[in-house]
């Protein structure tokens, strides 16, 4: 029996606790499902027929015909739809599969039909959709509506592989990663007044992660949401939502503020606020280097040192695409280790102790 690697991948794996329910129930009863194969090959029962080998519990096999492996794989992916465990995430995923396979099969339709004189638009020629539009066809399968559909494409274009995995997991929730991620598209346009600031995970890893080592870690990000935290990994963060500037702040602080014009000044304040009041122990701060502002002029008067990075650091989008604003930016640090603060971060740039 051969075990083909591009039909297991498109199984959904089981959990730990659906694997362990799955490898007792075929020990108690064996194997009262036969396995499917297409000739020698395994299409469904992967699961099955590792547990019975390493168990010598004996399992049938039953026979599939199919013109072509494409077949085979769309197959797989309705087998799987049917499974009740699957998240609508999961649901869509299979779906749009589907669709990648309809459209393969639909253009070598096309190529056939040109070499006979016959053209068919491919739109037209793709099996079980006509009249609906391709969306709102793949939202049916999946039992979701189309809008959810673009939504969760997004999702898998966009966002970077930890928060897909948690919304696979049905850990957030479509429309909140739906949200983040086009929220990401608009500060990643090269101009300053798009830094709207809501959201932390496009600041290039290695700032954050220098920011983590200074401190020795991010108790608080007051100016976050649930995607940027998997990257800065702060412990406690406020959002959009529950209004950083309504709550206390206190511990390690790292702060990439929203740039807007009428929120900025209100995060630096409170930030300068809490730190002299001795609340915040030591905070790092990304911001454009405004140094015409008083809301700048704020943060320098209470900070230890800063440091100016050499040109001007390139936002990424969780694809990884680059988007530089129109200005420089200033990382200001407030602490009484001012001399690892600038051996740390004077690998980006050059700066200097203000105390």
């Amino acid at each position: 029996m051969k075990i083909d690697a591009e039909f297991k991948a498109l199984i959904p794996p089981p959990t730990a606790e659906e694997l362990e329910y799955l490898e007792a129930s075929l020990i108690a009863e064996g194997c009262r499902d036969a396995l499917v194969l297409w000739g020698d090959t395994l299409i469904d029962g992967h699961n099955r027929y590792e547990i019975c080998t390493n168990h010598g519990i004996e399992y049938q096999t039953v026979q599939k015909s199919f013109d072509s492996r494409e077949a085979v794989k769309a197959w797989i992916l309705r087998n799987q739809l049917a499974r009740r465990n699957l998240t609508a995430f999961q649901r869509t995923e299979i779906a749009l599969q589907l669709e990648e396979i309809y459209a393969a099969e639909a253009k070598a339709r096309q190529i056939v039909n040109l070499k006979q004189g016959v053209f068919v638009p491919v739109k037209e020629n793709l099996p079980e959709r006509a009249g609906a539009q391709v969306r709102d066809k793949i939202g049916e399968i999946a039992g979701v509506s189309g809008k959810q559909v673009d939504k969760i494409k997004t999702i898998l274009r966009d966002a970077p592989p930890p928060v897909v995995q948690k919304v696979r997991a049905g850990e957030i929730s479509v429309n909140r990663a739906y949200n983040e991620v086009k929220a990401v598209d608009e500060k990643a346009k090269p101009h300053v007044a798009y830094n709207s600031g809501n959201n932390e995970w496009y600041t290039p890893a290695e700032y954050i992660d220098s920011a983590r080592f200074v401190m020795g870690g991010i108790d608080l990000d007051p100016a976050s949401s649930d995607i940027a935290n998997v990257t800065v990994g702060a412990t406690t963060i406020y959002t959009a939502e529950n209004d950083g500037l309504s709550k206390d702040w206190a511990g390690r602080v790292w702060m990439n503020p929203p740039y807007s014009a009428d929120l900025i000044p209100k995060f630096c304040e409170k930030l300068v606020f809490h730190y002299l009041r001795g609340d915040v122990e030591t905070a790092i701060v990304l911001v454009n280097n405004a140094t015409e502002t008083a809301w700048f002029a704020k943060l320098v008067d209470a900070a230890g040192s800063v440091v100016f990075p050499r040109g001007r650091i390139r936002y990424l989008t969780p694809t990884g695409r680059a988007g530089a604003p129109l200005q420089g930016q200033a990382i200001l640090y407030f602490g009484t280790d001012s001399a690892a603060f600038l051996k740390e971060f004077g690998k980006f740039g050059w700066g200097a102790r203000i105390d």
